[in-house]
């Protein structure tokens, strides 16, 4: 009996030696789960985080596209606007081109004093300053209009002689249109000056004239002058 409970003591030992290691061999299992759980954890989170990241790229490249496209929309819109302006540029120099160069300025002489005569006389200016377009005629004292249209024309006229009558009338096609004159009571010099736009067709002259009875003058420093210039075809 001694024997037998001796063995069974002997038993009961190592089943409590094995039963501890298991134990033992069950809280490794436990703690290395636990381990294994947070890591999934941490696995899990970051999966969340790179799954929110890759849906935010996601709308940022949504965005970015939608923002390119619209700036190729606005491209093509300035592509064609300024293909447009180019055109129009190219329009008017082509314009500028073939428009005719119109211009001149001119003095009416050196020899000092004209006038006063019985009749009226058409003033021959002769000293050229500007006559782009070869239109004002200083042999006849006409301008010529070469094409219709809009046309500026300017002129002054000085006197130093008192007690006597400055006069110049701008005409158009042999009818008076501007009509310039003054009386000089005052030991010293006069002036008159005007100046008008006229529609004019293609042939039409313009030309200055002094009236009877009325003097003027110039010299070296061009103080009667005559100038004009196209402004636009019509």
């Amino acid at each position: 009996m001694q024997a037998r409970l001796s063995a069974s003591d002997s038993k009961i030992a190592v089943l409590e030696a094995r039963i501890s290691f298991k134990e033992n061999v069950m809280e490794e299992l436990k703690k290395e789960n636990k381990q294994k759980l947070n890591v999934l954890t941490v696995l899990e989170a970051r999966m969340s985080a790179s799954e929110n990241l890759t849906e935010e790229l996601k709308r940022e490249n949504t965005d970015l596209l939608a923002r390119i496209t619209t700036s190729e929309n606005k491209s093509t819109v300035l592509e064609a606007r300024m293909s447009s302006s180019e055109n129009k540029v190219e329009e008017l120099k082509k314009e500028n081109a073939e428009r005719p160069k119109v211009a001149f300025s001119f003095g009416l002489t050196d020899a000092g004093r004209i006038g006063p005569f019985n009749t009226d006389i058409t003033l021959k200016f002769s000293r050229v300053f500007t006559n782009f377009g070869q239109a004002y005629n200083p042999t006849t004292g006409m301008f010529t209009a070469p094409v219709r249209g809009a046309y500026y024309f300017r002129f002054s006229a000085w006197d130093d002689r008192s007690s006597s009558s400055i006069g110049a009338n701008l005409y158009h096609n042999g009818k008076r249109v501007s009509w310039n004159s003054a009386y000089n009571t005052d030991p010293s010099y006069i002036t008159i000056t005007n100046a008008l736009v006229l529609q004019l067709e293609k042939g039409d002259v313009v030309y200055m004239v002094l009236p009877s009875n009325h003097g003027i003058w110039d010299d070296i420093h061009n103080r009667t002058t005559f100038s004009g210039f196209l402004l636009f075809s019509l």
